[in-house]
């Protein structure tokens, strides 16, 4: 956990517990450049759920608030959807995902699944058992476009999906264009997307920083209302309207 914002290297410890290694994901395949991605669909069973909910109450709940503040807003937006949505975000911290969860709480958090990058998050077992069972993480490549893929499976099971639709962090701290993926999965899926606007991360916690700045700084995390796809929008004009919405958010926030 001494890296939740940027997984570490296994320490001594980890390295000595050879079932943990063996054990600790489900069969790795190899990405469209022929990487190795360890898969980790274990981590949505139901004692790992079970477990993922008792080391955030009683780990990343108290170590978040030792570090920053965190001010939440219209997140009751989300109890008014009744359905699996797409939650996307601006990108610009090792911090942003552990933040989010928090702003969700307990109980909105526990089906939720955070996309994360299959070439980086997913290349090695150490990285990919932690983030998993600690936030939820899961692999995505870091392409659009329709089709079965992990991220349809999860939204057809009820799981709903953290994506940070520019692809990447910012390292101006100014968000990017956005990416289609999130938009084509919502439409496929018939789900809304529900905006997030991300306030003060980039100043907390800063690519290339492993641990959040002193003095607990502010962090304001919006929720906006949700969208919905419309009849016949293709993937480009409802990424327009996403992106739109999160900038709005971030410019009222």
């Amino acid at each position: 956990m001494a890296r939740l914002m940027g997984i570490p290297r296994p320490t001594r410890i980890v390295r000595a517990l050879p079932l943990l290694r063996k054990h600790s994901t489900g069969p790795s395949e190899p990405d469209e450049g022929g990487r190795s991605v360890h898969r980790n669909d274990w981590v949505r069973s139901g004692p790992a759920t079970a477990v993922r909910a008792t080391l955030q109450r009683g780990l990343m709940t108290p170590l978040m608030k030792s570090q920053v503040r965190i001010h939440v807003h219209n997140v009751e937006a989300l109890d008014r959807l009744g359905t699996a949505a797409v939650l996307v975000a601006n990108h610009s911290s090792h911090l942003d995902a552990p933040v989010i969860l928090e702003a969700l709480g307990a109980r909105r958090r526990r089906r939720v699944a955070i996309a994360a990058a299959a070439d980086y998050f997913f290349d090695v077992w150490w990285r990919a058992a932690p983030s998993g069972l600690v936030i939820g993480t899961y692999p995505l490549e870091r392409r659009g476009g329709r089709g079965p893929n992990p991220s349809s499976q999860l939204l057809a099971d009820g799981w709903s999906l953290v994506i940070f639709a520019e692809g990447g962090r910012s390292y101006t701290g100014e968000m990017r264009p956005f990416k289609k993926g999130a938009a084509y999965l919502a439409l496929d899926a018939g789900v809304p997307v529900v905006p997030i606007a991300l306030r003060g991360t980039f100043e907390a916690m800063p690519p290339k920083k492993n641990w959040p700045v002193k003095g607990r700084p502010d962090i304001h995390v919006t929720f906006g209302e949700p969208l919905h796809g419309r009849e016949g929008e293709r993937a480009g004009d409802f990424t327009t309207r996403i992106e739109e919405a999160v900038a709005k958010l971030l410019a009222n926030s």
